[in-house]
């Protein structure tokens, strides 16, 4: 691929910093990417596709790419290609998020002299800036190191991350403010509107391997008439082979306490409260998925039913039907979890079985307690960890 950078002129440099020290309003909307243009020469689909991902990661606001129309139309290409930089990569900031993070785009697609190509010029305007993305990802690492998430198992992890953001972000009232539409906003100012909540999600479970898709479409309530509906998003994620559906916004009213709309199924994501509809569709153009199309229902099959939590015992804290130093490991990482963050990242059923001297304490003495029973196993001694705690 061959790259060419021109930088902008000073003075368009000066005009664009004069027109974003305004005030934010909903009809006064100013580019805030790296005024640089760019122009890639692709050889293929994918090639122009990795161009434009790149473009869009760095945040900068006007680039081209020539590339071959490949059977698409001229008409077409452009939003297509958008679909195609936004495909899943298992990265954090890249599908999903990196989809939801343009506020908006123009793209004007000229078929060249040969026919059989064009030049695709791409004019992007983003809730965030490559700056403030770098300090957001600096957070979001801090975070994870905090929360300790790698000796846990993908449900724990699923959990953990649902309540830390259902407890931490609350809903922002003040939706003309562009970035409550942002991850960055839910982790900076600790409030943000559907978008925002779920776009960081979406990246906390990419980044700790946790397969996810960003829904999009809107909210009805039953319980007036007319009914009323409204733009909305929620998830679904990859749990033992199935996807299952969630929506930490609406959850976020119970504070982390309980859940009514975590990995529910097809059929029961709106159980608990019937008059309140999940209703995908794709309002948003060629450049998002078809989420009720066979293909992406064939991609991402959502479970019928809800998921249901594995079975604990005294110290099997992960299911696993076994007590071992995985175990251990977990007790202690809720004890630092709690002593730090004040978030338990076990269910309630995981921490009555990690108090495993029933002091009403999760701490380290729980730790080593299944640590030496463990030990005492792989001895060769037979005995429950009941048996074992009182002869000890």
């Amino acid at each position: 691929m061959n790259i060419r950078a021109v930088i902008a002129s000073a003075a368009a440099a000066l005009a664009l910093l004069t027109a974003a020290s305004a005030p934010y309003n909903a009809h006064a909307v100013t580019p805030s990417g790296q005024l640089i243009s760019t122009h890639y020469i692709a050889q293929s689909k994918e090639e122009a596709a990795a161009a434009v991902r790149s473009n869009l990661k760095q945040r900068i606001t006007n680039f081209d790419v020539q590339m071959p129309l490949d059977g698409y139309s001229i008409t077409d290409i452009g939003a297509h290609t958008i679909y195609c930089a936004c495909e899943e990569t298992g990265i954090g900031t890249e599908g999903d998020y990196l989809r939801f993070s343009i506020k908006g785009y123009k793209c004007r697609a000229q078929l060249n002299a040969d026919e059989i190509s064009c030049t695709i010029s791409y004019n992007v305007d983003y809730y965030t800036t490559a700056e403030e993305e770098k300090k957001l990802t600096e957070e979001i690492n801090r975070l994870t190191e905090e929360l300790s998430l790698d000796k846990f198992s993908d449900f724990s992890k699923i959990y953990l991350l649902y309540r830390y953001v259902a407890s931490n972000t609350t809903y922002s009232e003040d939706i003309s403010d562009p970035y409550v539409y942002t991850a960055y906003s839910a982790v900076m100012d600790h409030h943000a509107v559907c978008q925002g909540i779920t776009q960081l999600l979406y990246r906390l479970y990419n980044d700790n391997g946790i397969t996810c898709r960003i829904i999009a479409g809107k909210s009805r309530d039953n319980s007036v008439f007319p009914a009323s509906e409204g733009y909305h998003v929620w998830l679904m994620v990859k749990l033992d082979d199935k996807y299952y559906l969630m929506d930490p916004t609406w959850d976020m009213k119970f504070n982390g306490d309980s859940f009514h709309y975590f990995l529910k199924g097809s059929s029961d994501l709106d159980s608990d409260f019937p008059f309140l509809q999940h209703i995908p569709q794709n309002d948003n153009g060629l450049s998002f998925p078809d989420y009720n199309s066979d293909e992406f229902k064939a991609k991402y099959p959502a479970a019928h039913t809800k998921y249901h939590e594995p079975s604990y015992t005294l110290g099997n804290i992960n299911g696993d039907s076994k007590i071992d130093a995985v175990d251990a490991s977990m007790i202690l990482s809720e004890y630092a979890r709690i002593s730090g963050s004040k978030i338990s990242g076990l269910t309630i059923s995981q921490s009555r079985y990690a108090d495993v001297n029933h002091d009403g304490v999760i701490d380290a003495v729980d730790a080593s307690n299944v640590l030496a029973y463990y030990a005492a196993l792989s001895s060769g001694a037979e005995t429950t960890l009941s048996a074992f705690m009182k002869s000890h």
